[in-house]
């Protein structure tokens, strides 16, 4: 007699093994992904600490943190290069503990580019074509239209070795969308690349996800990287998810301390309340600034942490009954932006972007200069 669970696990293994499919013009989309109490632990240490997380079809999701917060590990739990030791992974609702990883159908790109050397450039793209026994014609025309779409075909007779390492991430991600797949996990594929390359692969990589609509996990420790490319952000800290949401809405309203100063530059201000007005309040910081500012909640206490982003910082020629007096510490020309750092009467020292414009020029170090800011630029963090 056939074991129950045998059976299952080959019907949910025919379910994941995906076959060459057609792009998004005939309705293939990413699959849905529902991670649930999920534990990985190595000893006493739990890299992956009781995690929960539900992705949409066709969703780009990003999971950010720093180095240690646990997503690459989440990511190898669901590629399956490492095994549950808790919790359960679904994929369009059906779990794939028992699915070994070439099964799952997922594609995938890494940080090392890992592409044959002794292979041509159409050869790897090609690769988990002829795995697959797709047959001659359909792989070359696949291969055909994937180097197309990530500008490679001038390049589908080099080597490798040949290629500059932008082009050859292209070529690892060609070779991990060839197939279609519905869904792709990418770990940390830019960071060895310079700044504007990296820019560059980033929109490429937001416009091939509109074109094949396969759902994307991708891990960054890149904030900026984040920000630019994914429908939603997972910070990740300490094997948990601290907050999920939307770029805009992580970085305008973080939830914690934490993603305050992880997700972006950030000014975080110690206030006393003097006065609640529905979700506004009226605060006076330790130099005796006062203002006003967004919370979503009523802190239980009368002194909070108050978030100002650099560029909302507004700089004044004169003094007012609005505005807080700064001494300059230090200025810095960076092409489109200025930098520059003050302090407060009260010793808090406040960083400030403002956009390089005509007559604009730096202020010398030890001037003074007079900021302000509004409700609607600062968040009471919870």
């Amino acid at each position: 007699m056939v074991d129950t669970a045998a059976r299952r696990s080959s019907r949910t293994e025919q379910t994941l093994s995906i076959p060459v499919q057609e792009t998004r013009a005939q309705g293939v989309i990413g699959s849905s992904i529902s991670i649930r109490e999920v534990v990985k632990a190595y000893g006493t240490f739990r890299a992956a600490d009781r995690i929960s997380l539900e992705i949409q079809s066709g969703e780009f999701v990003t999971l950010l943190g720093p180095s240690g917060s646990g997503k690459t590990t989440l990511l190898n739990l669901l590629a399956g290069f490492q095994r549950l030791d808790g919790g359960e992974i679904l994929i369009d609702g059906k779990p794939i503990h028992n699915v070994p990883t070439h099964r799952r159908g997922f594609g995938m790109v890494f940080q090392s580019y890992a592409l044959f050397p002794n292979m041509t450039v159409a050869q790897n793209v090609g690769f988990p074509l002829r795995m697959a026994g797709v047959d001659r014609a359909t792989s070359e025309r696949r291969v055909a239209e994937t180097l197309e779409m990530m500008r490679l075909s001038e390049h589908a007779k080099k080597a490798p070795t040949e290629m500059s390492g932008g082009q050859q991430q292209r070529v690892a991600i060609a070779r991990a969308i060839v197939m279609r797949p519905k869904i792709v996990l990418m770990d940390e594929p830019l960071s060895a690349l310079d700044r504007r390359l990296r820019e560059s692969i980033q929109i490429e990589i937001r416009d091939l996800h509109q074109r094949i609509g396969s759902t994307i996990l991708f891990v960054t420790h890149d904030q900026s990287e984040a920000l630019t490319m994914s429908d939603r952000i997972a910070v990740m800290d300490a094997g948990h998810i601290v907050q999920f949401g939307r770029p805009t809405e992580i970085y305008r309203h973080p939830e914690s301390r934490f993603v305050a100063s992880f997700v972006g530059e950030s000014n975080l201000i110690e206030a006393d309340i003097l006065q609640k007005r529905g979700t506004t309040m009226i605060l006076r910081s330790r130099s005796g600034y006062v203002f006003q500012a967004e919370s979503r909640s009523a802190p239980s206490e009368d002194h909070v942490t108050v978030l100002v982003r650099p560029e909302r910082v507004v700089l004044h020629e004169s003094a007012s009954d609005a505005t807080a007096s700064t001494i300059v510490v230090s200025s810095l020309f960076l092409g489109e932006m200025l930098r520059i750092e003050v302090e407060m009467a009260g010793g808090e020292r406040l960083l400030i972007r403002c956009p390089d414009a005509p007559g604009r020029s730096l202020p010398p170090v030890g001037s003074r200069l007079h900021v302000s800011w509004g409700a609607e630029d600062c968040w009471v963090l919870s």
